[in-house]
Order: structure tokens, then sequence, then C-alpha cells
């Protein structure tokens, strides 16, 4: 009986089809692994491709932040980012190497793109890129970005340039994202075309060529899913968040936070997050939005550092099943927001809040005021004294001392008030819920405040200050409330200063006025409706004409005849006095000059000028003298300046200025007198040293010498006091005939006023002139 024949499945006969077989299967699968090793090469220059269009937008966020802080002057290379971004903009575009983005990095080679719609949005981006870092370097040439033409075709109608940068940015970020996911969506089309060759060698194979096909399936889904991650979410720090906590963290976050990487996971990184911000942070992680946080974390070092966070929601994703976080360190960034926030709404010199920062407190105190019903109250402080200070001193001992007062002010008020500086020696403050007694009572400490002396540079140093208050319960504005205290702040000033004043209507009607007449004079000044009048100046011992007080006079056409002490003071508060004074020097000159041409005055002749203290300490009142004289053909001993005791006394640097003026004008030759003399408080050892030749007594005085004996002893000493010094003495407003006489007895040298003559026009004193001597004229009968 034959022995059956043991199943030999490799036998000869059956080996051959096995045989070819496995030499079918061994050529399907050569075929499926060349394919595989060929989509897998694919896939990997696309995962290139990828990366360096996704770090495209890393790079243009970068050359934003480091133009803008450039701008502040900080040491950063905007135009290394500038020349990354182009050139892998045009590797990405028609291939060749993208340079590295940091210097660990290494350089990517890559093919030209492929594809209608990927080249078009690569093109696209190239050409963002170029106006990007057009745009950047016009800004960084503080030139104007709205001259810098556009190749993308974007339509941007920004004139801010700093926000038509950062849209560009964006923009160039978006295109970069596209066609990363556009080169994406090709990867999974191949990947699978791939996958249906695998499934239809591998059921026709062995178990092996079923499992190596289903092996490089698996591997390539990773890889796809590894892709599609880092198209949505590379940017240089990588959270992955769950409702377990962190589930991952990148090599770039451990390094900023100096923690290991164990520490983070789980827990641990909500540790580190700021109280305020742990909310934001775990309502994204569980809800996968907002599509953007800002978050701090807090590094070893204790230092609060600020992360922008994009949020893409993966917990559907197989092989990351968590919300990403692609998180940017920006904490440079807010602090130079912070800092020119501060430094926009803050004084940097005291460092309190400055005028913009004031009105908006304001604003949102009147609107509080207004629900309640409360008080506000805003008080203007202006500083007595502080320009002397500043000029004898310096600027730094100026500084000084305005720190010193904004100090004191802070620890007068309570917390809740608002301290200010609006520039200069002016200070603001508001206070809400308060009387109009608290107001009045925080005054007077203000004012006690900065009477307490203040040491600088080894000397005592004490100020006076001028308070302006206002009450409102929340009925007005802003602008009116700080005008109604700059209005009572003056008023303090003419009440005699270092005092405060409250607000009233009457003082906005007087302030309204003083307003009209300074519009006035300047349109005067235009219009030639000032004019001058002289008034004789007589040798008593002969009643001869040796000179003439030019005064000035203006006639207004809606006020009529204004009165030199009505309008004086505002010409000298607004600075008009140095154009009025600029026509009463030229038109004196003039005068003179014409008066010496008509035989009508000697070479002794002198004509006088009042000159104020603002002209004297300004450093032009020497070259304007000087051209009025040269204009005229006149020398200068015809001419004569009228000085206040207080303007040559004055300390400080305007004190020095007003001295060396005339110290130079008394060498060339002018005539100076010291006006109104006995009112003031200059020095006697001070006067023998200035450059004087007359001095002129007040008339408050001459009145007197006939009916009031001290008076008359008065003048008699100044008269001796003159003559001492080997000065001329001068009685100003003689009225009567006993007055005279006195003074004649007093030995005074020459005078002026009603009894001689009262000041007159140009023609009238020519005709007294041409007469020779003056007519005794009834003081009572004269016409002002």
């Amino acid at each position: 009986m034959r022995r059956r024949a043991d199943f030999r499945p490799f036998a000869t006969g059956g080996r051959r089809p096995i045989l070819a077989i496995l030499l079918t299967f061994a050529v399907f699968s050569t075929v499926s692994v060349a394919s595989s090793i060929s989509a897998t090469k694919h896939s990997q220059h696309r995962a290139s491709v990828v990366e360096v269009a996704a770090r495209q937008r890393t790079l243009a966020e970068r050359y934003v932040k480091e133009v803008l802080l450039a701008r502040t002057g900080a040491r950063v290379d905007p135009h290394y980012t500038a020349s990354v971004l182009a050139r892998s903009a045009a590797a990405l575009l028609n291939g060749g190497t993208a340079p590295p983005v940091y210097g660990d990095d290494d350089e990517t080679t890559l093919s030209p793109a492929k594809g209608a719609t990927l080249r078009a949005q690569l093109a696209q981006e190239r050409r963002l890129v170029v106006d990007l870092t057009a745009t950047g370097s016009t800004l960084l040439a503080h030139g104007s970005v709205a001259r810098v033409p556009l190749t993308a075709n974007e339509r941007l109608e920004l004139t801010d340039p700093i926000l038509r940068l950062r849209v560009l940015a964006a923009l160039t970020s978006n295109v970069s994202l596209n066609a990363a996911r556009t080169l994406a969506s090709s990867t999974d089309r191949n990947i699978n075309h791939l996958i249906v060759l695998q499934a239809v060698l591998g059921a026709a194979g062995l178990l092996a060529s079923l499992l190596l096909g289903w092996a490089l399936i698996l591997a390539t889904r990773r890889q796809t899913a590894h892709f599609r991650s880092l198209v949505t979410s590379s940017t240089d720090l990588v959270l992955v968040l769950g409702t377990d906590g962190c589930r991952y963290v990148s090599r770039s976050v451990t390094e900023m936070v100096d923690r290991g990487e164990a520490e983070l996971l789980g827990s641990g990184f909500e540790g580190l997050l700021h109280s305020d911000d742990r909310v934001a942070v775990d309502s994204a992680a569980v809800h996968g939005g907002p599509p953007e946080i800002v978050f701090r974390v807090l590094n070893a070092a204790g230092e609060w550092r600020h992360l922008e966070a994009h949020v893409t929601d993966l917990r559907q994703e197989r092989w990351v099943r968590g919300v990403v976080l692609n998180a940017r360190d920006v904490t440079e960034r807010i602090k130079l927001e912070e800092q020119l926030t501060h430094q926009a709404f803050h004084d940097n010199l005291t460092g309190l809040p400055n005028r913009a920062l004031f009105r908006d407190r304001l604003d949102q105190a009147l609107a509080r005021a207004k629900r309640s019903n409360e008080l506000v109250a805003v008080l203007l402080v202006d500083l007595d004294g502080f320009k002397q200070v500043n000029d004898s001193l310096g600027h730094d001992a100026g500084d000084r001392l305005l720190r010193e007062v904004a100090q004191r002010f802070k620890h007068i008020v309570r917390e809740s008030d608002t301290v200010a500086r609006f520039g200069g020696d002016e200070f603001a403050l508001l206070l809400e819920y308060v009387t109009e007694r608290d107001v009045v009572a925080l005054a007077q400490r203000l004012l006690d405040g900065v009477a307490r002396p203040v040491v600088i540079a080894g000397r005592d140093v004490s100020l006076g200050a001028s308070i302006g208050i206002v009450l409102n319960s929340g009925s007005g504005h802003s602008e009116e409330l700080v005008r109604d205290a700059d209005v009572a702040m003056y008023a303090a000033k003419d009440a005699g200063r270092n005092r405060y004043e409250i607000f009233c209507p009457e003082m906005a009607r007087k302030a309204g006025e003083l307003l009209g007449i300074e519009h006035e004079l300047r349109l005067g000044l235009e219009r030639g409706e000032f004019s001058l009048h002289y008034q004789p100046e007589v040798e008593l011992a002969t009643n001869r004409i040796v000179g003439a007080e030019a005064l000035l006079r203006w006639q207004s056409p809606t006020r009529g005849s204004v009165p030199p002490a009505r309008f004086i003071p505002i010409a000298e508060a607004t600075g008009l006095i140095m154009q009025l004074g600029e026509f009463v020097l030229r038109q004196a000159c003039l005068q003179t000059a014409e008066w010496r041409r008509g035989g009508l005055v000697t070479d002794s002749f002198v004509t006088w000028v009042n000159v104020s203290g603002k002209q004297l300490s300004s450093g032009t009142l020497g070259a304007v003298v000087r051209e009025a004289l040269e204009v005229a053909s006149l020398l200068p001993s015809v001419l004569g300046l009228e000085v206040t005791e207080t303007a040559v006394v004055e300390d400080g640097l305007a004190g020095d200025r007003a001295r060396g003026e005339l110290k130079k004008l008394h060498e060339l030759g002018v005539r100076i007198a010291i006006d109104d003399f006995g009112t003031g408080f200059s020095s006697l050892g001070q006067l023998r040293h200035f450059p004087i030749d007359m001095i002129k007594v007040d008339g408050s005085f001459v009145q007197g010498t006939v009916d009031d004996p001290k008076d008359a002893a008065i003048t008699a000493h100044l008269v001796n006091l003159a003559h001492a010094l080997g000065l001329v003495a001068v009685a100003e407003g003689i009225e009567s005939e006993g007055q005279l006489d006195s003074l004649q007895d007093f030995g005074c040298d020459l005078g002026q006023g009603y009894l001689f003559a009262r000041p007159m026009p140009a023609d009238q004193i020519r005709e007294l002139l041409a007469s020779a001597r003056p007519e005794r004229a009834n003081p009572d009968s004269a016409v002002a």
C-alpha cells in the first residue's frame, strides 16, 4: 500500500507557484516600498516647505516688533529679519536655500513650487513681504508710508504707519498660512492615493506585506497629523492643554520659565499662571477658544512673562487630543507699550499725571458727580517767585524745587485725589466728594506746604502760591472748569499773590474783558491807533524847557481814549509791550530829529522814554535803541530812558540782564533815569553803582511838600541824595506854585507837572517849544 505523500508546500511541484507568488508579492512589495519611499520623500520635502512657509508668520511678526523697538532706540536688527523674510519667500516660490532663523537652525533646500494655486499664493506672499519691508524701512527712516508703492494686490488706505505695518504683517502671515494649508491638502490627496494602493497590494499579498503596508499607512497618517498641527500651530512657544492639565510643552517654554518639563506637565503649568489670567487659560483649554489670549507666567527668577497665544482646537485630532497654544513672549512689547502710555499721560520731571490724564479723570469725575449730585473741585496752583529761583540758581535747582513741591502736594491730598502738573510751575488738583469748607482748608494747607523752605544749593528757598478754585456738581465740562480755575488763579495773583480765590462769574467777565482788550491792542498796533504825547521837563531855576517825556496814548475806535494804566499791564502780561516799546522809541527819536531840524531844541534837549522791565531783561533793547537812533540820525545823548527801581534791583538772571543792558546803553551815551524814585525798596548801596544820570522824585511826595511835613522832608532828602551821588534831581507831578517854591528851596534841578503843561500831542508841544519858555498853566483848567 502506497503511503500518502506528505504535504510539502515548497515541493518542486508547488514551489514554482509559490515562488511565482512570492516573486509576484516581492514585485508588489518592491513597488509598494518604492512608492512609499517616493511618497515619503515628497512628504518630507513638503514638510520642509510647510515649515518654512509657517515660519514666515513668525518672521513677519518679529520684523514688526523689531521695527517698533528700533524706533525707540533699542539695539535690534530688523534689516536682518527683512533679509531672511525676502530670501525665504523667494526660495518657497522658485526653489533654492531658505536661510536659518536662529543660530542653531540649519539651512533648508527647497524645490520650485508646483501647482498654479500654490504658486499664486506664494507669489502673493513674496509681494507682501516686499511691501512689508519697504513700509518698515520707510518707518525707520521716519518717512511717509503713504508714498510707499504697494506691489501686492491689496488695497490699503491706511495712513497710520504703525497700523499699516501691522496689517501688512498680518496679511503676510495669512497668505503664508494659506499656502501651507494648500500644500498640506495636496499631501493629503497623495496620501489617500497611497492608501488605496497599499490596500490593493495588501489584499493580494502576504501577511507580512499587509503588516508592512499597514505600518507604512500608520506612519504616513502620523506624519500627516504632524504636518497639519505644524501648519496651524507653528510659533516659538508651543503648549498642549487638556482637561487633565498641560500635556505637552516645547523646549522653548521650559527655557523661558527656567523649569524642567516634569514641573510643567499636569497641573504644574497652571500653578505658574497669574491669578487674574487662570480663568482665560482654563476656558481656552476647555472650550478651545477664544482664538487669541494673553496671559502671564512666572519664571524661576520671579518675573512675570507676558505671553500672547494663538489658540487652536485640536481636541478631535487623534494624535493631539488637546488645545494647542502657539505663544510668543511679548513681555518687552508690553513693557514698551506701558512705558509709552505712561509717558503720554504723565509728566517726565515729577511723575505726576499731565494735562491729558487730568482732563480724562476730570471728565469721569464730572460724570460721577452728575449722578451722585456731589461736588467736584478743581484747584489750579501757580508758584509765586519760581522764575526768580530758576533764573538765579539754575534750571537744575528749579527742577529739584518742582519735584519737592510735587511730593509735598501728594502728601497733603488724599490718595483718591489727583495731583497733576500742567507744565512750568503750574499744578492742578482734582478733588471729589468734598465740601467748599474742605477745599478751602486744603488750599490753606497747600499754601503752608509751599511756604516751608527748601534747601537747594545750600540756600533756604521759600515760595508762595496763587491758587484758583472752582467747584462744580457735574453740570459743566472739563475745559470750562480748568478755564474758570485759571481765571480764579489770576484773580489771586492780582489780589496780592500767595492766596487762594474761589471762582465767581464776575471773574469770568473781567477776564473776558481783558482778553478783549488784548485782542484790540493787537489790532490797534496793526491799524496805527497809538500815538505819542509829550510832557515838557522844565529847569526850575530858569523856567526853561530842557526836555520832554514821551507818553504812549491809545485812541480805540470802540473804547475811545484808553488810559495807559489800563492797557500797559495787559501789554506787559501778553508780551505786546515789546512791540509797543519799539514803537515809542522809533516815534520819539523821529520826532526829536524833526524838532532839531526845525531849530526848536538845543543839543542839550533830551527826550525821555519809559522802558519796562521786560524790555530791559529781553536782551534786545540795545539793538532797538541803536536802530532807532540810526534811523533818526540822532546822537545817543539826546535820548533818555526811564526805568523803575524794581527793574534795576531785581534779583536773578533777569536783573543781571537789565543792569548789563543799562550799562551798555549808558556807555553808548544814552541818559538813564530812575523813575518814581522813593516808592521802591532799592538799596542805597546798590544805587551808587547803577549807571544812572537822574533821579525822578515820585509825585506822591511832591504833592505833599506844602501841607505834609513828612512828604516835604522825604522830598528834600531825595533831592539831597541825588546831589550827593552826583545825579540830577527831577520832581514829578508839580501842580501848584507852593509846591514849586518848596522844590526850589530844596534845590531841585528839574520838574514836570500840570503846573507847566499836561501831556500834549506833537503839534501842540511844537508851539510850546517855539515860544522859548512855557507859561504857567492853571492845572484845574487844563484838559487831560
